[in-house]
Parts: C-alpha cells; structure tokens; sequence
C-alpha cells in the first residue's frame, strides 16, 4: 500500500492545485505552488473549491456513493434485466446492479469501483490534510474569521468521508465495534496509518465533528442563513452556505454518527436541538415550492448538498429513456409500487399527479416503467438549486430523532411530522415504530445512499429483495450476515497491513 498511497499524494498534490494549472504548467515546483496559492486569498478559496469537487467526483459522492453503488447494496435496483413492463425478463445475463445485490465481492467491476471510492476518500482526505498544514505555513493571509470557517468546513468534510468509510468497509458496528475497520488520516503523510478499531476510527469522527462544530460556532448561516445567491464581491464564502460543510451540517452529521454509533440518547439530544434551530432556514417543501420552478430533490429541505457539474448527465445515463435494459439501473415495478405502498396519488415522490414526483417513465423510452427522475435537469440555467447532490437532509434529523425517542408517543410525532410534508396520512401508534422509520428511509433516500447504512446500522437480519415483489414473504427477502454487510478492505490496502 505505501507505494500506492504515495502516487496518491502525487496525485492529491496535483488536485489540490487543479484550479492554478497555470502555475503547475510554468513552475511545477511543489513549493512555488504552495507560496503561489497560500500567499493569495482568491487562490486560497479557488483552492478550497477544489476540494469540494474532488469530495462530488463520480467514484465518490458524485455517483457510486449515491446514485449506484451503495443504493444497490440496499437491494434498490434489480440486478435482473427488466421487460418494458418493468417486470424480470427471465434472460441470464443482468444489469450492472447485479453484482451489489448479490453481494459478489469478488466481482472484478465491482472490486475496480470499490478500489476507485476508495482511492478517491483518501485523496481527498490528503487534500485536506495539506490545505490544514498550508494554513499553518502561511498565516494571516486569510481574516480570522474566514480561516476558521475554512477550518471548521474541513474538518467535518474528514470527519464526513473517513466515516463513511467505515460504513462502507467496517465492520457491523452494533456487534463487533472493536474489530478492524479503516484508518483514519488527520496529518498530510505519504505513509500508511495501521487499519483501526472501528470503535477508535469513530473516536476520531466524533472529535473531528466535534472541531467542525466550535470553529463553525460563528458560521454566516446562524446569523444571515444560506444566502443562496453569489455577488463576486470577495464575501461570497459567507454565502451558499448550504453548498458547505456548515454548523447545521456539522451538527446532523454528529447526530447520523451517534446514532450509528448506537448513542441513542446522545443522538436525540442533537437531534432535537438542531430541529428546534432549522425549521426557519430550512422550511418543508411543499406543492407550491416544488414545482415551480420544479425542484425534485426538494432544495429548501436539504441542510447540505454538493455541487455535481455533471450530475444531469450521469443520471440520463443511468435513468434515461434511451438507455439499454442490461444498463439500467432501475428497480422493478411491483417491488417500486410496494416500496411506496401504492401510494401514487398522495405521497409527493411517487404522485402520478405532481410535476415534482421522483419516479416516471422518462421521455423517449421505449418501455414502461419508471425509473429516477430526482436528478433530472432543473428547467432555468438561473435556479439556485441546479446539479445538487443532497448530503444530509432535515428528513434524516426527523427520522433519528424519531428512532431515537424515549416513547412511542414522542416518535412517531416526529416520524408523522416528515409524513405529513410527503403528504401522507400519520402512522398510528399501534404500527411498530422502527419499522416504519425503515419503510420511511426506503422511499426517502433513494439516489443518496443511506438505505444500505441504515440496514447495516441497524443489523437487519433480513432486507427486502431488488428482484422481489416488495411484500415481506421470505422468497422476497435478502438474508443479511458479516458477508453482505462488510465490503471487503480493497486489495492493495491488505496486502500492505
């Protein structure tokens, strides 16, 4: 691994000053570059904004951890070739979800893309790391109070990518927190840090949330909010702060990492407090808002999201009406129907009757069922909430906090609360609470990748099948062990251990 980890800083090095190539192109020298970069505010933030591209990459949170990969570790697509009725063809060849949803590690595009979200976390954990130490090297460039921010955005992004990490190739943490996970990098070195306990490597999240925290204690968006527009007159840092790793981000990523971490009353308690404070800034979307302008991933909810420049075409390839069956990456119709529980006139994401809805047969296609339209292209090149990736979203505050209650009574509110804004009815209190807290994560979180962390967090024996009907008979449902839940380590990374 040492030898690969140092052609990633090679590499790290050159992303890192990806925004100044016309520095790399006449003085290549590593350290012209660092004097010519963090002696320069403008060069300073383009910088930072560099980093935030390597973190919304294809093989990171741009794709794989969202849109593909994981999605289909939580049984979301059908790794069978479907029939323009969105039913299985019954040929013998698949779709490129197969090998997730049989959990085949061995397989070699499976392993390439595993290898690949690998590489590119530690990368970008390594641009972060060098940014850190260049802010150290070069004080007083930056005001105080940006570099703080600057700091405190950082932080969270190393705490936010090494956890998941750990999600991805850790262990069942609700049953082996002390077995070997991942490691986790807080300084800029080309050498290899030793694989940690999971519960050590969530030590370290928790303390690099925590450091988010008090240096976004000042952070813009608690004083003037999101501010989503940008004026180009040097204080734009201060704006789109939903675009950044911000204190409301921080602090729901504490809550996401508690839980996981099964704090359950730690969790609530951030939770709570982080309801209490977001509602003004982050208000429920609702008919009106969403659509129009239509807006599908429902913005105004979402407490931090990632600019994706080509989130558009990366989702028409994989959703589109002109991709080919064996490449599509859509779930069958009944298992759909039954995620939503038929749901198609009332639930806002699944609505036959809402421009807003995220499921429908895309233009052009040549078969009949629906695939994900939450990516689809924002009509007006001048809406705010373009080629936005959701990383955290109020929805999850609700759900953990829900989970997390001390009574029924007091979950199944806040549950309802989010039920309510998809415009659905309320769960009675004679349903089973974490059950519907599921069947919640399932319809909300498609495209974002959480429905697989939930199942692992939660060591759910048995999962819903991408090939079944959606009903609970067990020739629907997946059984779940260490062997489908743990992503082997890749290949490289064992063998230097």
């Amino acid at each position: 691994m040492k030898k690969t980890f140092i052609s990633i800083y090679v590499l790290g090095a050159l992303a890192l000053f990806s925004s100044c190539k016309k520095w790399v192109d006449v003085e290549p020298n590593d350290r012209v570059l660092e004097d010519k970069v963090f002696t320069n505010p403008d060069n300073i933030r383009n910088t930072l904004n560099g980093i935030y591209s390597n973190v919304a990459a294809k093989s990171l949170y741009g794709e794989y951890m969202t849109m593909t990969a994981i999605d289909a570790l939580g049984q979301l697509y059908s790794g069978s070739i479907l029939n323009t009725g969105g039913g299985p063809a019954g040929v013998s060849n698949g779709t490129p979800a197969l090998s997730y949803v049989n959990y085949d590690y061995a397989n070699p595009t499976l392993k390439e893309q595993m290898l690949n979200a690998w590489t590119q976390a530690y990368r970008t954990v390594l641009n972060i790391n060098m940014f850190l130490v260049n802010l150290e090297k070069y004080p007083n460039v930056l005001d105080a109070a940006e570099e703080k921010l600057y700091r405190g955005e950082l932080y969270g992004l190393r705490a936010m990518i090494q956890f998941d990490m750990l999600r991805v190739f850790g262990p069942i943490y609700l049953t082996d927190s002390t077995a070997l996970s991942v490691p986790y990098y807080t300084t800029a070195t080309p050498n290899v840090k030793p694989i940690m306990p999971a519960n050590e490597v969530m030590d370290s999240v928790l303390t690099d949330i925590d450091r988010a925290i008090a240096h976004l204690g000042a952070d813009p968006v608690l004083t003037t909010g999101k501010q989503d527009r940008i004026l180009n007159d040097g204080l734009d840092y201060t704006r789109m702060r939903n675009l950044r790793m911000n204190w409301y981000a921080a602090k729901a990523l504490k809550a996401r990492a508690l839980l996981y971490r099964n704090a359950k009353t730690a969790a609530y308690e951030v939770a709570t407090e982080l309801i209490g404070k977001m509602d003004g800034e982050f208000p429920w979307m609702n008919a009106d808002t969403a659509s129009n302008p239509i807006d599908r991933t429902f913005s105004r909810e979402v407490i931090f999201s990632l600019n994706v420049p080509n989130l558009y075409d990366w989702s028409r390839k994989l959703y589109g009406g002109d991709v080919k069956s064996d490449v599509m990456w859509a779930p069958n119709t009944t298992r759909l129907n039954n995620t939503y529980e038929g749901k198609v006139q009332t639930d806002y994401r699944f609505s036959t009757l809402r421009n807003f809805s995220w499921w429908d047969v895309p233009p052009g296609a040549t078969f009949g069922y629906k695939t994900l339209r939450k990516f689809n292209n924002v009509d007006g090149v001048n809406v705010q909430f373009r080629f936005r990736m959701p990383m955290l979203r109020k929805s999850e505050i609700y759900y953990i906090a829900a989970e997390c209650a001390p009574d029924d009574a007091t979950g199944f509110q806040l549950l309802n609360t989010v039920r309510r804004a998809r415009g659905l009815t309320e769960d009675p209190l004679t349903t089973n609470r974490q059950t519907e807290i599921q069947k919640e994560y399932a319809k909300e979180m498609y495209g974002e990748g959480q429905l697989f962390f939930f199942y692992k967090r939660t060591n759910t024996a048995r999962i819903l099948k991408a090939n079944g009907t959606g009903s609970t008979g067990t020739a629907n449902l997946q059984t779940m062990t260490r062997t489908q839940y743990v992503v082997p380590l890749p290949e490289s990374e064992s063998y230097y251990q």
